[in-house]
């Protein structure tokens, strides 16, 4: 498939909704996760979507409407999973500025046959044109192979906890910001 033909859209919150087990496929062919592992993501997206102000929801979609990747996150709420995580880490390093006037970008995944397209960048520029907020923050792995990295890097995130744990969670992860010129 060449780069002009699949396109970016913002989803509608109830298209998002139904469009989940999609989304699903994606995020569980991307990693290679098992059956589980996409039910997981999938309940998490579900209730998450609605439980946040200024959703954005991201579809790269080929010809035929098919999904090729996608974008979602959403403002950045203390109180919240992921913030109350890493606002302590983020606090302990100086970094707790970031905390103010951010958004959250929850995932970002792209099918491996359309990765290498640009799907990610696009995804990426849109979402910097959707959003007025001063910081873009992420949670990546540590995997130093990790291609993610790489694409977020080019646009402009800098590794903030590169070397973050979650609590119960043995692997490390990055955490990645981004601040707006």
């Amino acid at each position: 498939m060449v780069p002009q033909a699949w396109t970016i859209r913002r989803l509608p919150l109830a298209e998002a909704e139904d469009r989940v087990a999609e989304m699903g496929g994606v995020y569980q062919r991307a990693f290679g996760y098992d059956r589980s592992r996409r039910h997981h993501f999938e309940q998490r997206l579900l209730m998450n979507l609605p439980r946040y102000r200024d959703v954005v929801v991201l579809a790269a979609e080929g010809p035929s409407g098919e999904l090729l990747g996608f974008l979602y996150g959403y403002d950045l709420e203390r109180g919240h999973w992921w913030p109350e995580q890493i606002a302590p880490a983020l606090e302990r390093a100086g970094l707790g500025d970031w905390l103010d006037d951010a958004f959250e970008l929850a995932e970002l995944e792209v099918d491996p046959p359309a990765q290498r397209q640009g799907i990610g960048s696009r995804l990426l520029r849109t979402l910097e044109g959707l959003t007025a907020h001063r910081h873009t923050l992420l949670s990546t792995t540590a995997d130093p192979a990790d291609r993610a990295k790489v694409l977020y890097r080019r646009h402009g995130f800098v590794d903030l906890l590169p070397g973050f744990r979650y609590g119960g969670v043995g692997d490390p992860a990055v955490i990645m910001g981004r601040r707006r010129a």
